[in-house]
């Protein structure tokens, strides 16, 4: 490389760097305060727990007061307990590295490390594209595709372990560019790249499929080329993450599958009759394929049966997602159909030992929708977010091969485009509507509780997702849960004996839950309005159902009465 050149791509590069780090500044700006999800509220209390304490072990305040893990945990939730230790079941691997930057932005680390690793991702990605294509207008087109055409810019706004996943993700496939690139193929770089796939599960298990998809890609690829060494590579890789995983859940569970693999697993079951579904049309298509590869059949059909496949797998993918159909992804990803543009030429050149870079990157799209589509009973945002780690291989795929799809027609410059602003303004549709509405009524809900009740106080939650949002409370406060019938009097006769002070429960129905309390007593109850949101299952009226903060009397052990009148 001459003086020339490298001048040109230090430019470039740092071109690239100041653009991204404006739009993560812009990013960061922007992003509201507040928590999304229960999961958020406990990623929050691992943060905080290792920038004070160091400790995978929680640190709870009641503690302090003669009460035991099972008085917080006791219900389930993000929290667990075992052998008298109060622990997350949220892999802990996000919420240490945010603790890092804790010491120094604070509160803010929640909005920072999501953005960073996002940003990671994309110039990662860029540096991948750089191994596959020329810099030019469609390589920023891609990475724009990445960053606001596609799911990941709302994980920018999510603190989740998921960013850090898709950096792990973007690493894998940096390496595995890195080893058909390179000039001289290292079975390193794979196993290096199948195993930063199988971490990634580790950290969110959102990309478990996204992983399943890429080692069974490779294995098939590395299969049918009889390449042995690159398939030794990919699988030693991917035993060595799976070993990672079993280590995991051994250590901080005490065996696997753990409490967090046993809540999470069954919202990703797949179902037995759009697996049998998927089979048949997999099958009709690998049927349909061989035949179109058949000696002395006429040119107009060979053509048709070597389309008809392709065909297949699209309407395999709509027929198994059920409720979730593929339209969901293509409000959100629709760059996607990128994927299947000529994949009867792509099937060729795999079969002459050719292309394996682009048919690896191509089956793992493939396969990862028909794992959404497949789940048992989906719900948008669990196939969604099984959907979402596909966008790094379709931008990497277009990249690699882009004069097949866009020197034979500048429209697709235009098609590409399209598809960005689409799925732009779908996220941003998405951020306002769902996600930041939900922040900041979790924020407000925050604020309420901080300003009703003082440091020590004690809080009774009816529900442990409740407590869970309350997250930034924990370390303050003293939370406890009410699992079982009596638990909420043992709480308090246990604080009168300690002389506590104050002690409040949070519920929406009070009347149900909490005993001991006068009703007619507006003091002793301040109600939160529930989140309204239009179109919403109670038509819009859900306004007029409140949360109720009820303050307790510690001074008198109440009965085992009713709410209303129980003394």
């Amino acid at each position: 490389m001459n003086t020339e050149e490298m001048k040109a791509n230090l430019g470039e590069n740092f071109f690239l760097v100041v653009v991204l780090t404006t739009l993560a500044g812009l990013f960061y700006f922007l992003a509201p305060p507040g928590l999304y999800s229960n999961e958020e509220g406990v990623h929050y209390v691992q943060m905080r727990n290792f920038a004070l304490n160091g400790s995978l072990e929680i640190v709870w305040p009641g503690f302090d007061s003669g009460f035991e893990a099972k008085d917080l945990a006791g219900q389930g939730g993000y929290f667990a307990f075992r052998d008298g230790r109060l622990h997350a079941i949220a892999p802990p691997l996000f919420p240490w590295v945010a603790s890092l930057f804790h010491p120094v932005l604070g509160e803010r680390a929640v909005e920072f490390a999501p953005i960073l690793f996002v940003f990671l991702s994309a110039l990662v990605l860029g540096a991948t594209l750089d191994r596959v294509m020329q810099r030019g207008v469609l390589y920023y087109l891609l990475l724009a595709a990445f960053l606001v055409g596609s799911p990941v810019f709302l994980l920018a706004f999510k603190f989740s372990g998921q960013a850090l996943a898709l950096f792990l993700i973007v690493m894998g496939l940096f390496l595995l560019v890195r080893h058909f690139r390179a000039g001289i193929r290292s079975p390193g770089n794979l196993a290096g790249s199948a195993f930063l796939m199988g971490s990634s599960v580790l950290v969110s298990l959102d990309f478990l499929f996204v992983a399943v998809s890429f080692f069974l890609s490779a294995a098939a690829v590395f299969s049918i080329q009889k390449r042995w060494e690159d398939l030794a590579a990919v699988a030693t890789g991917a035993t060595l993450a799976l070993a990672a995983l079993v280590l995991h859940e051994s250590i901080l569970h005490g065996g696997i599958p753990g409490p967090y693999l046993k809540k999470i697993l069954p919202f990703y079951e797949l179902s037995g009759i759009r697996s049998v579904l998927f089979a048949g049309c997999f099958i009709a298509s690998c049927a349909l394929f061989s035949a179109s590869r058949r000696e002395g059949i006429a040119p107009g059909l060979r053509a048709v049966l070597a389309v008809v496949p392709v065909v297949l797998l699209l309407v395999t993918v709509s027929l198994t997602a059920a409720r979730i159909s593929v339209s969901h992804l293509m409000a959100v990803f629709p760059a996607v159909l990128f994927a299947f543009y000529g994949l009867p030429k792509r099937t060729d050149r795999l079969m002459k030992g050719e292309g394996s870079l682009g048919s690896i990157l191509t089956g793992t799209v493939i396969l990862g929708l028909i794992f959404g589509g497949m789940i048992h009973a989906p719900r948008v945002a669990n196939v969604l977010a099984v959907w979402l780690p596909l966008a790094p291989f379709v931008i990497l795929l277009i990249g690699a091969e882009h004069r097949r799809v866009f020197d034979d027609s500048k429209g697709m410059y235009v098609v590409l485009l399209f598809f960005i602003g689409v799925a732009l303004l779908n996220s941003l549709q998405e951020l306002q509507s769902n996600r930041w509405l939900y922040k900041d009524f979790n924020a407000r809900r925050i604020e309420f509780l901080e300003r009703h009740t003082s440091s020590g106080d004690a809080i009774v939650f009816y529900d442990s997702a409740s407590m869970e949002h309350a997250g930034p409370l924990f370390f303050e406060r003293v939370f406890f849960v009410a699992a079982r019938p009596g638990d909420q009097e043992r709480f308090i006769r246990k604080l009168a004996g300690r002389g506590a002070g104050n002690a409040y429960a949070w519920t929406i129905d009070p009347f149900r839950d909490v005993r001991g309390f006068d009703p007619y007593d507006h003091r002793s109850m301040r109600k939160f309005p529930l989140l309204s949101k239009p179109g919403s299952c109670c038509g819009g009226s859900c306004g007029e159902r409140n949360y109720y903060l009820v303050r307790l009397d510690t001074r008198a052990v109440p009965s085992t009465g009713a709410g209303r009148g129980g003394t």
